[in-house]
C-alpha cells in the first residue's frame, strides 16, 4: 500500500498549503508512515520534493506542527539516496531556519 501511496504524496502536500493545522498534522503523519515503509531508492525522489514543502511549516504557529515538520525533515533527509547535490542544496536552505528554532519557546521544538 505504501508504494501505491508514494505517488500521491507530492499532491497531498500541495493541497495542504491553505489547510487547517489539523489537516497539515494528519498529512505529515501520513508522509511519515508511508516513507517509513519505503526503501531508500524508492523514496528518494519523493523525499527531495517533500523537503521543499516542509520548510514553510518550520514557522507555523502550532508548536506540534513545527516539531513534527522538523522531525519529518530529519527522517526524509535520511531517506535520500543518490542525488547528493540536490540534498546538499536543500540542507543548506534549511540550516538557517533550523538554527533559529534552536531557541524556540517550546523545548520540544528547540530539541
Amino acid at each position: 500500500q505504501a508504494r501505491k501511496m508514494l505517488v500521491l504524496l507530492p499532491d497531498i502536500m500541495e493541497t495542504q498549503q491553505d489547510a487547517s493545522t489539523d489537516n497539515k498534522m494528519k498529512a505529515l503523519l501520513v508522509f511519515r508512515n508511508v516513507m517509513g515503509h519505503m526503501k531508500r531508492k524508492e523514496a528518494s525522489p519523493t523525499a527531495l520534493q517533500l523537503v521543499e514543502k516542509l520548510l514553510p511549516l518550520f514557522d507555523d504557529e502550532s508548536r506540534q506542527l513545527r516539531e513534527l515538520s522538523i522531525c519529518l525533515f530529519k527522517d526524509v533527509m535520511q531517506m535520500v539516496a543518490g542525488n547528493k547535490q540536490q540534498m546538499k542544496k536543500n540542507v543548506r536552505r534549511s540550516l538557517l531556519p533550523l538554527f533559529f528554532h534552536m531557541s524556540d519557546q517550546s523545548e520540544s521544538v528547540a530539541k
